[in-house]
């Protein structure tokens, strides 16, 4: 999608001032669909999420400013470009706090407001390149095994073959596939194409990180400090002999990108704080 083929969402119950924005930005190639309130706006627009919108803080009903913390709640951020009168400082003001693309007085002039929503629609399209990036990574990461994920962390932390089998109680040769199927899987075309992206999906762990979390069984492991985490499984090696990794210790980053979000670790209980 480019900027000429954003869709806009006009949100004021000034009829006149709808058909004289409806003008302007499809003159300038943009898409445009039209409300009398915020209420019609989250009533119809649930097909298609508009690239921006352009609203007057205070309409009736749910106004402008609340609409824009009903938005702060969700995970969709459209851009808000918000029309005041000129006696609203205090909105105006509420408004760019809470990260609006701008706010314009009115009487406004028209390159103004296509100025202001250019740069929504940008920032939109960024935001939403950036949501498909992060949802391929996810993708990729879901193909790998437990085992996988927490070699895909050493890996990325620049520990050679021999340094991971060593971490992980297995031997090299297992090590080396290992990596060598964490590189396909996740379509890395060198270690420092991993590393950016182990460094993305580290952002996916972020809010999980502010809880604890407990072991059961002997071990304990917290978000502070470099927690461990204790593994008591055991590998085999493809010739046959047995790598115990009983009481081996992995970091509980490592944990955490092997078991991300959704995804609970067995014997692992999450504690909210």
């Amino acid at each position: 999608m480019t900027v000429d083929q954003a869709l806009i969402a006009i949100i004021d119950s000034d009829d006149s001032l709808r058909a004289r924005l409806r003008i302007l930005l499809e003159a300038a190639g943009l898409k445009i669909e039209l409300f009398k309130s915020a209420e019609e706006y989250l009533t119809r627009s649930k097909s298609r999420s508009p690239n921006c919108i352009v609203l007057d803080a205070r309409l009736p009903g749910i106004s402008g400013l609340d609409l824009q913390s009903r938005q702060a709640k969700t995970s969709r951020k459209t851009p808000l470009v918000f029309l005041t009168a000129q006696n609203e400082v205090r909105a105006s003001v509420r408004a760019m706090k809470a990260g609006a693309i701008d706010v314009l007085t009115k009487p406004f002039q028209d390159g103004e407001l296509l100025d202001a929503v250019r740069s929504g629609i940008k920032r939109d399209l960024a935001a939403r390149l950036q949501k498909q990036t992060l949802d391929e990574l996810r993708t990729r990461l879901a193909s790998l095994s437990p085992r996988e994920r927490e070699t895909m962390t050493l890996l990325s932390a620049g520990q050679g073959p021999k340094q991971i089998a060593g971490q992980l109680g297995i031997c090299t040769h297992t090590a080396r596939v290992h990596s060598g199927r964490i590189m396909a899987k996740m379509g890395a075309r060198s270690i420092a194409d991993l590393v950016r992206m182990v460094d993305r999906l580290e952002h996916l762990s972020r809010e999980a990180e502010g809880h604890h979390f407990r072991i059961n069984s002997k071990c304990r492991a917290t978000n502070r400090g470099g927690a461990i985490v204790r593994r008591s499984d055991a590998h085999t090696c493809p010739d046959g002999d047995s790598v115990g990794s009983r009481g081996q210790f992995i970091s509980w980053k490592s944990r955490l990108l092997a078991y991300p979000e959704c995804q609970q670790p067995p014997g692992l209980q999450l504690l909210r704080p």
